[in-house]
């Protein structure tokens, strides 16, 4: 693939060549059915993605792609400043004796194949079948969407799937996806004691005269620092006998896999894959990231390396610094609310607004008779769980607690809804997911909460609340993202936080027998309320609750 796309494309009118970026040439070559490539900014790889793409629609016949970026700006973007150049410039997408091929935004016709372009939505990923899936920046597209896409390579000889992105958080993403893969590294070769080097941005392959030799994180790296840094003799070294490292000489590269018997494909592409990324370029975004607070960017973008914000993702210190004891207080009290996340096992949380001292695991089958076991040893005050997938489960224990453990569902950009059936009765809450669970991120490390009684829980607990990170895009809203998807106490916590709001509520309008004649409740909340509903509002200010009625 690789000789075709510098025989029949062209970049910036010039005859496109892999010169400086060698590295390129064996990604585009390899076909394998599941390749995953995670990779820095500024490196080329788009443009190779898309010729690659184009080539694989047009030397096949009759074959279909699809191309997904992680949302509709994205992707149109791409489809016209990129593939839509491309696609009118280059004879060789155009020789199919086809007079009027389709090409539009969303497709393109070449010969007998065609090649769609989707912002990862639903409608594509169960409507259109395909031999070829690209999935550009993997991190930023909803996962289950990307799952969803693999259902139409069913019928296919070619079930082609290749995912590309920079990476986010450890874990998450293509840094999993590379991980379980093959894991090929772009090596260089010491030309003077022939030994094999992946370098990386560390003391022991970059040499930058004037910086302290003390300094074992480059990271580290501020404004005073780099002043004493003579930059334009810094270089990448070996690794074990410190001579300069040749990057631009393709005959001294070569990409090795870590585990070469393992099923999956995967390429590590790092700024030193390419001579034109250089030492003093790194060190400049690094000093520029951090001025605007985001070192987590230059991780990603610029070394092509996932990296955990503590900010983004709650650490096992802060979990454990709200762990009181695995044992229940010997006192405990007797209203409690409860939070429920739904599934096969059911995790259930209950506690107090200040303390959770219950933690419980429980199949589904058994759900609504330890809520009645509880409801007999506490008072129950509030309560929410999953309204899905279990519906008919949830609003059974909203009957039957006459609306004090409410189904919910995460929906919306109000902080909370409640939403009324079509007899104006109530039916359920939605709430904002990303809202709720920052108001569980921010009870935890503001050490608001205390957790007790979770005996053989604990490291189960501390897995869960790990498993989410907080992704922040200019893009789009911020939001919560799954890692591996054993989050379920997060959830639970979730739901118990938004019962206690749900509570304060409900003491100023009794929903289950009063009827609302109003579309809005304004309620003032008082100010010692605030901290247990997780919100950040000026005392004294109004909470509106909007009402919603189904069927209408």
């Amino acid at each position: 693939m690789s000789n075709w796309i510098e025989k029949n494309t062209t970049l910036k009118k010039r005859p496109f060549s892999f010169h400086e970026y060698e590295f390129q040439r064996q990604i585009a070559d390899d076909m394998h059915p599941d390749l995953s490539c995670i990779k820095c900014s500024q490196i080329g790889l788009t443009e190779v993605q898309l010729r690659k793409y184009g080539g694989f629609l047009k030397r096949n016949t009759a074959v279909t792609g699809i191309f997904t970026l992680p949302n509709d700006k994205m992707y149109k973007r791409v489809s016209q400043t990129r593939f839509k150049p491309l696609m009118d410039s280059e004879p060789v997408f155009n020789q199919g004796g086809i007079e009027k091929p389709i090409r539009s935004m969303g497709l393109y016709q070449i010969d007998q194949s065609f090649g769609y372009f989707t912002g990862n939505t639903e409608g594509d990923a169960t409507s259109i079948s395909a031999d070829m899936l690209v999935h550009d920046e993997v991190d930023l597209s909803d996962p289950a969407m990307l799952g969803l896409f693999q259902s139409r390579l069913q019928n296919s000889d070619f079930k082609i799937t290749q995912g590309f992105s920079t990476p986010t958080f450890v874990g998450f993403g293509i840094d999993a996806k590379f991980k379980a893969s093959d894991q090929h590294e772009y090596l260089c070769r010491c030309t003077r004691c022939n030994h094999w080097n992946d370098p990386v941005f560390t003391p022991k392959f970059i040499c930058l005269p004037g910086l302290s030799s003390d300094l074992n994180d480059l990271s580290e790296i501020d404004v005073d620092m780099a002043a004493k840094i003579a930059l334009e003799e810094a270089y990448v070294r070996c690794e074990k006998c410190s001579a300069p490292l040749d990057l631009g000489n393709p005959s001294l590269r070569q990409w090795v896999a870590k585990f070469p018997s393992r099923r999956a494909r995967g390429y590590r592409v790092r700024p030193f894959a390419t001579p034109r990324l250089t030492v003093p370029y790194i060190v400049g975004q690094l000093l520029k990231m951090k001025q605007q607070e985001n070192l987590r960017g230059w991780y990603n973008t610029v070394l092509g390396e996932p990296y955990n914000d503590s900010n983004a993702r709650l650490s096992e210190a802060d979990v454990r610094a709200v762990m009181a004891g695995a044992s229940k207080p010997d006192t405990l009290p007797q209203e409690i609310g409860i939070g429920i996340d739904v599934g096969q096992i059911c995790h259930l949380v209950y506690g107090t607004p200040d303390v959770v001292f219950g933690w419980e695991q429980i199949h589904a089958d058994k759900l609504v008779e330890r809520i009645k076991q509880l409801g007999e040893q506490y008072t129950i005050v509030t309560g929410a769980l999953d309204r899905h997938p279990y519906t008919p489960t949830a609003n059974e224990l909203r009957d039957s607690t006459h609306g004090r453990i409410a189904p919910v569902e995460y929906r919306g950009a109000a902080s909370m809804n409640l939403v009324l059936d079509e007899f104006e009765a109530f039916s359920h809450v939605q709430v904002n997911r990303t809202q709720i669970i920052d108001a569980v991120v921010s009870s935890i490390r503001k050490k608001q909460w205390a957790f007790t009684g979770y005996t053989q829980y604990e490291r189960l607990i501390i897995e869960h609340l790990q498993d989410m990170v907080r992704i922040e895009s200019a893009e789009e809203p911020a939001k919560w993202q799954k890692l591996t998807g054993n989050d379920h106490f997060f959830h639970a916590l979730g739901f118990l936080k938004a019962a206690f709001k749900l509570k304060t509520i409900q003491d100023f309008q009794d929903l289950t027998e009063n009827r609302i004649m109003s579309s809005v409740i304004t309620v003032n909340i008082p100010t010692h309320n605030e901290s247990h509903l997780g919100l950040k509002r000026p005392s004294g200010k109004p909470i509106s609750i909007g009402l919603h009625r189904e069927g209408f």
